[in-house]
């Protein structure tokens, strides 16, 4: 048995083999620095069940891996013919893995693997230390000491230590539910034409000190108007002031001064 086992073998061997189909049974991709893999399959022929170690996965481009999984139908070719000297030069769909729904001129990527948040499915780091990278939890790109975080149930972090500029030539509109903004250091709201700031509910304005400046007229107006200070109140116009009420009107303090 053994001897007829060598001598097909050895007749596989003075064959010619241009290309064969076969399928993927382990895979080597240098999973890590320290291992010695480099980014090679073992592949079962399909004609003559004869597995190949080790054959090395050709790539698109230098810098580029994605290693076939196990169980893939994949094509390999031989250097000169030669079964000894096999190349993986590219996966084949069959009846039961067919390609994902698409059309001309469209590039479509829906891998059919199991979840799994502790791999990178989609990777890039260029030499400029930008990074882009996609798991089955977050999307992620790092610029610099910013980073951009989305995950997959929508929520969104921005983060960055240098400067962030938003700028539209339209219109803007932010809208959520709660809306918090807070400043370590000096906060600037500018217009340039006019402002407004509304809310259907109680408002608060608090400061350590407060002022209120107008470069014309400028009025409040309120069902009722209260003004009180914890300390002293001074009220002084440069030119013609109007104390009126279409009621009662009351002045009082433990002394109360007028044109002294």
């Amino acid at each position: 048995m053994v001897e007829v086992i060598r001598k097909i073998v050895e007749a596989e061997m003075r064959k010619i083999h241009v290309a064969e189909l076969g399928v993927v049974t382990s895979i080597f991709p240098h999973a890590s620095d320290s291992d010695k893999d480099n980014y090679e399959c073992n592949v079962k022929l399909k004609n003559t069940g004869l597995e190949l170690q080790k054959v090395p996965v050709a790539t698109q481009h230098i810098g580029l891996a994605h290693i076939p999984k196990v169980d893939e139908m994949v094509l390999v070719t031989f250097l000169n013919g030669d079964i000894n000297a096999p190349i993986l030069i590219g996966r084949m769909y069959t009846a039961e893995d067919r390609p994902p729904a698409n059309d001309g001129e469209e590039i479509i990527y829906i891998p059919p693997y199991s979840e799994n948040a502790d791999l990178r499915r989609f990777h890039i780091e260029l030499p400029s230390g930008i990074i882009l990278s996609v798991t089955d939890d977050i999307l992620s790109v790092e610029a610099g000491k910013t980073t951009l975080k989305i995950n997959r149930d929508g929520d969104v972090e921005l983060v960055s230590e240098a400067k962030i500029n938003v700028t539209a030539s339209g219109d803007m509109s932010f809208t959520a539910d709660n809306i918090k903004m807070e400043s370590k250091n000096d906060f600037a709201i500018s217009a340039g034409a006019e402002a407004s700031l509304e809310s259907k509910s109680p408002m608060s304005l608090k400061g350590s000190e407060v002022t209120m400046e107008a470069d014309g007229a400028m009025s409040m107006k309120g069902a009722d108007v209260k003004m009180e200070s914890s300390a002293s109140m001074g009220i002084k116009a440069g030119s013609t002031a109007n104390v009126e009420a279409s009621a009662p009107l009351t002045l009082k303090g433990a002394m109360v001064n007028i044109n002294p």
